[in-house]
């Protein structure tokens, strides 16, 4: 492998695993600081909807909001860890199947592993819920850089 290819595998890798980090690091926050974080956001998306002239309510917004962000981030990990191990460990293109397949057990695992630290942290609780939605977001994400590298053909 050239150094440029070198560099480029490393980056996508330290990026995979930062972003994996931001993962574990979202869901051990306390209760309080989830709740703060959320409600910010929730707050802002509120701004940028009543921009198009639409009021939704605040509680309904931050309750969906904090409900799709598992599947959103899980999905990122899933296109992520699958490029990577695409890139550096099944480099043939006809393994593609099997980069997806790792990546889905790998961020399932950090799924688990997430939900059940939970029990642990401060104002928070173990929800198989949400740990299905990391998984299916883990799937989904999977699945597109899949999709992607065969329409790429690479």
């Amino acid at each position: 492998m050239e150094k440029r290819e070198k560099t480029w595998t490393y980056s996508l890798w330290t990026v995979t695993l930062l972003w994996m980090g931001l993962c574990l690091y979202l869901s051990w926050q306390p209760g309080e600081d989830t709740t703060a974080l959320s409600g910010e956001i929730a707050q802002a998306v509120k701004r940028v909807i009543r921009l198009f002239g639409v009021e939704v309510d605040i509680t309904n917004l931050h309750t969906a909001l904090r409900k799709l962000a598992h599947p959103a981030v899980f999905c990122v990990a899933g296109i992520l860890l699958c490029c990577s191990a695409k890139r550096s460990i099944f480099r043939d293109p006809h393994r593609d199947a099997a980069a997806c397949a790792i990546s889905v057990l790998a961020i399932s695992i950090l799924a688990v592993v997430a939900e059940v630290g939970k029990l642990w942290i401060p104002g928070r609780h173990l929800q198989w819920d949400e740990t299905l939605l990391d998984v299916a977001g883990a799937v989904c994400g999977s699945v597109v850089a899949w999709v992607i590298s065969k329409l790429r053909k690479d």
